[in-house]
């Protein structure tokens, strides 16, 4: 498959949870990849708890699936690599903001994307050329889990959506 969904949870520029699923434009998908990240070894590295993204979380504790299971930093930046690897020419769409946090993280570490910038695409942009309003709120509810998995998949069909528009 020739895209890769990225999704991150955090807490301000601490990363709590990465998630990522191989997909087409059909809508198909294919690999998915989840860790849980230790906040301590973000911490450790200098990433910071913004105050807005904790209030959200202490909010919502129960949408917390971060918590258990975790790994350092470091591997599972090491693992969503290896992730990226299975093809290497994938794009990678995801949120700006996410690519941001990312890409600080890798810095932090002393390492690189785990994927060559130029592969990189925002879902906003997409969404915006193909005119097409995403299901944001329903019923005034947030439609996203917040489980960086769930939420690439979520992503993945209003992005197919906008693609299927943008090719009409």
């Amino acid at each position: 498959m020739d895209n890769i969904m990225l999704d991150l949870e955090t807490l301000g520029t601490v990363i709590t949870q990465i998630g990522a699923v191989y997909f087409d434009w059909t809508g198909k998908t294919g690999e998915t990849f989840l860790v849980n990240v230790n906040i301590k070894s973000c911490l450790d590295r200098d990433l910071e708890i913004k105050y807005k993204e904790l209030k959200f979380w202490l909010e919502n504790r129960s949408r917390i699936t971060w918590n258990k299971n975790t790994i350092p930093l470091t591997k599972a930046l090491e693992e969503l690599t290896t992730f990226c690897k299975i093809n290497k020419k994938a794009h990678v769409w995801s949120h700006y903001y996410d690519i941001e946090i990312l890409e600080n993280a890798c810095q932090k570490l002393g390492q690189k994307l785990p994927f060559h910038y130029t592969r990189w695409k925002d879902i906003r942009t997409l969404v915006f050329l193909a005119g097409l309003q995403k299901e944001r709120k329903e019923n005034n509810k947030d439609p996203k889990t917040h489980n960086a998995l769930d939420d690439c998949l979520y992503q993945i069909s209003y992005c197919c959506k906008a693609y299927k528009l943008l090719k009409k």
